[in-house]
């Protein structure tokens, strides 16, 4: 039954997608490149999880909707931030809706959003704040890396 209901909102979505392309409306015309097609599938996923109470599609459906939002704004606004700022955003911001629902994933969660929001807002602030993270620019993924390691070797549930 969940399969089904993932695979009529895939087919709905991808066929308002072409409808409206062979409709040729010059208003919605600019987002109907594949960034929308990554929104579909995302909403897609996030209409499975509420649907039926899978909580194991919200993490990927948060994930690639603003994915193909972040790839939209990117091309329409000058001071949108770098994708690796925007992949840790979106994945934090991921990890903790999935907790919202499922209880999993809110130290992840939560290191990334900070680390993300830091970087966005603070990292050019000050000569001294830009040395500070130049040194921790080159850290940052080793600790994310043993935080990982960490959950996965270690941690028992």
């Amino acid at each position: 039954m969940k399969q089904s209901k993932f695979s009529g909102f895939i087919l709905l979505g991808i066929g308002l997608f072409f409808f409206a392309i062979r409709m040729n409306f010059d208003l919605i015309q600019p987002y109907l490149t594949w960034p929308t097609l990554i929104i579909i599938i995302g909403l897609a996923l996030l209409l499975q999880a509420g649907s039926g109470k899978d909580s194991a599609s919200i993490f990927s459906g948060v994930f690639l909707t603003g994915l193909g939002i972040h790839f939209h704004a990117v091309s329409k606004i000058a001071s949108w931030p770098q994708p690796l700022q925007m992949i840790t955003l979106l994945t934090g911001i991921a990890f903790l809706i999935q907790y919202k629902k499922a209880k999993e994933g809110l130290i992840p969660g939560l290191l990334l959003t900070i680390l993300s929001l830091w970087f966005i807002f603070f990292n050019n602030n000050t000569p001294s704040v830009q040395n500070i993270f130049a040194r921790a620019e080159n850290l940052w993924p080793i600790v994310l890396m043993i935080v990982g390691a960490y959950f996965i070797f270690f941690r028992k549930k």
